[in-house]
């Protein structure tokens, strides 16, 4: 059978862009020894029509977003520079944090002359010290990076290792090579793998994360007042009498949005929803500034967080804390009783926010369990009026067809050295609900005014899934009859995907439906324009309520305030500004993906972590999703996940893809969602992050 052209591009277009030899893109589209003169035909059209490319001897997918691989050169003489991978010379405007001989990813600037670009994110950096896990030898040891492909690993010799024992996480610095092998010594010990050090430091050097802030940003952020500026305060709307509150987790950090919602006598309601001002703080270009954008965002991990802004400013005089005055960006929302906005406005402002509540405790005043004991009853009713709000507009939003994914993830219950001592369902309550209808309106809010003026700004996208990535979903949606039958050509609107999850809720498919329809998504972004939310079903967004921690939101507000501004001068600083969005739009997502990818890790560590002193015992677990390589299982008494490999179960099990169970060959034994089983944890790899499950007896 002939080589698919879709096949093979498929094949090289999945989720990261992988390389692929030829050898192993035979492997993966299914083809023959004999059939590898033909794929590199296919290969070669694919090439002449742009599709594809070749990499130091691999072929993959060209990019689709914009962006160019290169390789950065800095030089003391003259600007630096990126190669990019076709020999095309970009002169860089903005260089991040790349360093010389980095491998990054550039946004090219359009206009008349010389190349210039961005750098928006590093790939790849040499490295001068590694992170990475000993192996002690009689002749002395070696060190596998930690999670890291670049190299293979560090030979080290004896007098080299110190004090460190076998199975380590070590830091080392790289020395020379010798016959090819590169060598190090090792310059600090963190532990074994899983004690809370080991762990932060493997992930911020496997993700290169900045953590601490150059002193000359320090410098900047002490010497901001902790004092309102009177003159300031003068020209802002003053709500420091009004009962504004902040509702967050337990545990959070800063405190960057708090609400205030006012019963009108129409039968309407006045929700305001004031943001930190941190543009105040924040001088565009500083170097807080530049730290900011070159940091992204902050990152968050069960037992602390990298933040974008020194502490001085995220967790003090940015942070909206109880009975402290602070300056905000409000933005005012007249609501109907049918959840529709009738009236918006934004402005500077100043509050005092009167009480800071956790969600469990907002929640149980919802639920008319009682406030905290010396709650005063003006937060109790403003708690109770935030609920009846948010229920407007989520209603709203859920009829107009709005896309709510309820995928439960894991939440760490850390002990007093940092070791996790749990591990439960993360609680998504109806305090976290009203608050999160709050921030989409304040957001839509915005965006909506930021069009009307076209301001230079940046949006919030999500823009429809592909046509196959649709087809895939409306397979698996129509198998378990959660949508009518219709024509492949058909639309699936986000009601249709929205209705469909609502009709597995509480199925035993539910998480799987949540998972495909979630993978069926594209990755939101950053853009210039704004070009719509898919799965919010809204036709204009943006991110104005989290500034504190997204470099995004920043800009936001600073293009809002522009508008407000709306003299000479404040379009002046518009225009400067309109000319780098595009690489602050491109840098901000890469950044958001990475922190992501960190935070997830940093998971999947402390599950590792808190599993492998119970290897060898069993527990009662349920089969929440089911794939080629074996039964992915959920436990009952601590909520972590592990797989069951198709090698452990009893004969030859065939995955059935329409019906998503495994089907033993010769037998009448099927494995499918919802299944009971009492598992074995067989092994834990803290390194690698996973937790590996055999069977012991299904169970009624």
């Amino acid at each position: 059978m002939a080589l698919s052209r879709a096949d093979v591009l498929a094949a090289l277009s999945r989720r990261g862009r992988p390389a692929l030899t030829v050898k192993v893109l035979l492997r993966q589209v299914g083809g023959r020894r004999n059939q590898l003169g033909e794929l590199r035909g296919v290969l070669r059209s694919l090439a002449a029509e742009g599709a594809v490319e070749r990499v130091d001897g691999r072929w993959r997918a060209r990019r689709s977003d914009g962006l160019v691989e290169g390789v950065f050169h800095a030089a003391r003489e003259r600007p630096p520079q990126v190669i990019a991978e076709d020999d095309q010379l970009y002169a860089v405007v903005e260089p991040a944090d790349a360093r010389d001989g980095d491998r990054v990813l550039l946004l090219p600037r359009g206009g008349p002359g010389p190349q210039r670009g961005d750098v928006v994110h590093v790939l790849e950096t040499r490295r001068r010290e590694w992170v990475g896990i000993l192996s002690r030898e009689r002749t002395g040891g070696f060190i596998t990076p930690y999670r890291d492909d670049v190299e293979w690993g560090l030979r080290v010799a004896r007098d080299d290792l110190g004090d460190a024992r076998d199975g380590d996480v070590v830091v080392a610095a790289a020395g020379r090579r010798r016959g090819g092998q590169p060598t190090g010594r090792v310059v600090e010990v963190l532990g074994p793998p899983g004690t809370p050090e080991a762990d932060f430091r493997a992930v911020v050097w496997h993700r290169r994360l900045p953590v601490a802030f150059p002193e000359n940003v320090l410098r900047e952020a002490e010497a901001a007042s902790p004092e309102l500026d009177p003159t300031e305060l003068a020209r802002r709307v003053d709500l420091r009498e009004r009962t504004f509150l902040t509702i967050d987790p337990e545990t959070a950090r800063d405190h960057d949005d708090a609400v205030c919602v006012e019963p009108l006598p129409n039968g309407n309601a006045r929700l305001w929803v004031a943001i930190a001002d941190v543009s105040y703080y924040v001088p565009e270009g500083s170097a807080l500034d530049r730290e900011a954008l070159r940091r992204g965002n902050s990152v968050y991990f069960p037992d602390r967080a990298i933040p974008m802004l020194p502490e001085r400013l995220s967790g003090d005089l940015c942070s909206l804390r109880p009975e402290v005055d602070r300056f905000v960006f409000c933005a005012e929302l007249e609501i109907d009783p049918r959840g529709e906005v009738r009236r918006r406005s934004t402005y500077p402002a100043a509050i005092r926010s009167r009480a800071k509540l956790a969600y469990e405790e907002a929640a149980a005043i919802l639920e008319g369990k009682g406030a905290p004991p010396g709650t005063p009853g003006a937060v109790t009713a403003q708690v109770g009026a935030l609920g009846g709000v948010a229920t407007r507009l989520r209603q709203r939003r859920f009829a107009a067809g709005s896309i709510d994914f309820d995928l439960p993830s894991a939440s760490i219950v850390l002990g007093d050295d940092g070791h996790p001592v749990d591990i439960v369902r993360a609680p998504r309550n109806d305090a976290h609900r009203a608050i999160e209808e709050a921030m989409l309106a304040a957001n839509r809010a915005v965006a909506e005014t930021l069009t009307a003026a076209a301001a230079p700004a940046l949006y919030r996208i999500h823009e429809p899934p592909t046509p196959a990535d649709i087809e895939t979903l409306r397979e698996v949606l129509r198998g378990f009859h959660l949508v009518e039958g219709r024509a492949r050509d058909a639309l699936l609107t986000p009601g249709d995907i929205a209705r469909a999850l609502a009709r597995a809720a509480g199925r035993p498919e539910e998480r799987l439906v949540n998972l495909v329809a979630l993978r069926a998504m594209r990755q939101a972004r950053y853009a210039v324009q704004g070009q719509g939310h898919f799965a919010l079903g809204f036709e204009h967004y943006t991110h104005f309520t989290s500034p504190i921690r997204r470099y995004a939101d920043l800009v936001v507000h600073r293009a809002l305030a522009d508008v407000l501004a709306g003299d000479a001068a404040a379009q002046r600083r518009a225009e400067a500004r309109a000319g780098g969005l595009e690489g602050v739009a491109a840098r901000v997502s890469q950044r958001e993906r990475l922190a992501e990818k960190a935070e997830r890790e940093m998971v999947d560590l402390k599950q590792c972590a808190f599993m492998a002193s119970r290897v060898g015992q069993e527990f009662d677990a349920t089969v929440t999703s089911v794939a080629k390589h074996g039964l992915y299982v959920t436990l009952d008494e601590i909520f972590v996940d592990g797989l069951v490999h198709v090698s452990t179960m009893p004969g030859y099990a065939v995955f059935d893809e329409r019906a998503h169970t495994l089907v033993v060959r010769g037998s009448r034994e099927r494995f499918q969602l919802g299944d009971r089983f009492r598992v074995l944890l067989d092994a834990v790899d803290r390194v690698k992050a996973w937790i590996n499950f055999s069977l012991v007896r299904r169970l009624a």
